[in-house]
């Protein structure tokens, strides 16, 4: 399975996704790489910002808008 197919499930099964969960759970390093993979193949994916409640931190969640056509 492809990284790119890793964080696509990821979302299907979650909802949705950060750069931080997809480098812990699957050992992604280039995650805006493979998003924009997705993003190309016809995939819809928005992000949202957040902030961290404890440490303030700043860090966008990513969603799965629609599938690819």
């Amino acid at each position: 399975m492809t990284q790119a197919e890793k964080i696509l499930e990821h979302l299907r099964k979650n909802g949705s996704i950060t750069q931080r969960e997809a480098y812990l759970d699957y050992g992604i390093q280039s995650f805006h790489r493979r998003l924009t993979d997705l993003k190309d193949a016809g995939y819809v994916i928005h992000g949202q910002q957040k902030r961290h409640k404890v440490t303030g931190q700043e860090y966008t969640r990513y969603f799965l808008v629609r599938d690819a056509a």
